[in-house]
């Protein structure tokens, strides 16, 4: 088996991707739900079942999320969908966000977590405030800090199969080395205990804008949204 093809096989199984052809594979908290998937649709049930359906080749296909462990490939929600749409301002990636009557939010993000990979369509589910990321470019040194609900994003969060993954700021850089888009430099693991991270900017890698975005942990029933953002170069 290719190492394409493993790492595909292991975010199927619901742990981790590999997060740039660069490094040595590391991995992160949330759930991918599914890659290049067209036409994405969320419901949630009375008991807190997540059903995430999408078109893939064609075929409409499900994924049935349990309050705890395992999801279930193909899997539907018995009851009716309690949910309604809305909006939460600064969730970056948002393709469907849903609110059910206790508050608890629900939301699938797309975007390119693997550099060269598919747009992996991610799940979360979540109450209160969204994770942040800060960052900062001085002296060709990118920094920064990422938080949850007042604690810094770092160390490991379990999937949920219960394997603990590693969590990294993830550095793209906007129209550099010949890309007319983002294109993804490294990732950096997260140091405690504020989630703190440092880049030291090659010259090859200079570039108008960096994006700095981290995939958010799983706490208990918590599968925080991925958070972004996007500096300047700066001085």
């Amino acid at each position: 088996m290719s190492p394409a093809s493993w790492w595909r096989t292991i975010t199927l199984m619901g742990l981790a991707l590999a997060a740039t052809a660069g490094l040595a594979g590391p991995a992160h908290g949330s759930i991918s739900a599914a890659s290049n998937a067209q036409r994405p649709a969320l419901r949630v049930d009375a008991r807190g079942y997540a059903e995430v359906s999408w078109t893939e080749g064609g075929t409409r296909k499900t994924l049935l999320i349990p309050p705890s462990g395992r999801y279930l490939p193909g899997g539907k929600i018995q009851g009716a969908d309690v949910s309604k749409p809305t909006t939460v301002s600064g969730l970056p990636f948002a393709r469907v966000v849903r609110r059910t009557p206790d508050g608890r939010l629900w939301a699938l993000q797309a975007w390119q977590l693997q550099a060269g990979g598919p747009v992996d369509l991610r799940f979360s589910r979540w109450q209160g405030k969204l994770p942040t990321v800060e960052a900062d470019v001085t002296l060709r040194k990118l920094t920064g800090t990422a938080e949850f609900q007042g604690k810094g994003i770092y160390g490991t969060s379990p999937t949920t199969a219960g394997t603990q993954v590693t969590h990294y700021a993830l550095v793209d850089c906007a129209r550099c080395q010949g890309a007319a888009g983002w294109k993804r430099l490294i990732g950096v693991r997260l140091r405690g205990p504020r989630g703190t991270f440092a880049v030291q900017l090659r010259p090859a890698w200079a570039a108008p804008r960096y994006r700095v975005t981290v995939t958010g942990p799983n706490r208990g029933w918590t599968y925080a949204p991925d958070a972004s953002v996007v500096v300047p170069a700066g001085a």
